[in-house]
């Protein structure tokens, strides 16, 4: 954990948070908490996170949220391609894909390969942008940057940030929740 935040003059400690596969995310330490005697932390990548769609042939369907893009590595690669263009670099990171550059950068009017608007998770179609696209194997794909803040979970260690595993998140979601309302250790 180590530098300040450039938007402010309060220090926020980074950390470089990793997954089972052992990539790494670069990451805000937003807030961490102790829970069942364990460091947890609330963490948001440094850079924008993005989100990879797959455009299906029917026009007017809605894209589809790949949960997985690293089993795309192909079209990672035509899409940092793409991205180069705008001086922005895709970092296949820990956790969720983030775009490295400044997003000012970006084509404004860049738009959806099937002329419709992005889907994500949570269906509000206003807080992604498109980045970059492109087809593949006959299929189009989206990347999207988000514009909401993104946020994960990892524990904290002695300078390491180990993100969870879906399962164990879903498992530690209430106790994280109740730490962060009441801002107090939580032991059940």
């Amino acid at each position: 954990m180590d530098r300040p935040r450039d938007e402010g003059s309060t220090a926020v400690a980074t950390v470089m948070a990793t997954d089972a596969a052992g990539r790494m995310l670069h990451c805000f330490v937003e807030q961490s908490m102790q829970i069942q005697d364990q460091n947890y932390g609330l963490l948001s990548p440094v850079d924008t996170p993005a989100y990879l769609c797959r455009w299906p042939a029917e026009p007017a369907a809605e894209p589809e949220l790949i949960a997985d893009p690293h089993q795309y590595p192909q079209v990672l690669d035509d899409l940092d391609m793409a991205l180069q263009d705008q001086e922005l670099c895709l970092v296949r990171s820990a956790g969720v894909l983030t775009v490295a550059g400044d997003l000012g950068n970006a084509d404004p009017d860049n738009a959806d390969p099937g002329g419709g608007e992005a889907s994500a998770e949570d269906g509000d179609l206003d807080t992604y942008v498109l980045l970059a696209s492109v087809c593949h194997g006959g299929t189009d794909f989206g990347l999207y940057g988000g514009l909401d803040p993104c946020f994960l979970v990892a524990r904290l260690g002695q300078g390491t940030a180990a993100l969870l595993a879906p399962d164990a998140l879903a498992r530690l979601q209430p106790l994280i929740e109740e730490s962060l309302v009441h801002g107090e250790e939580v032991c059940p």
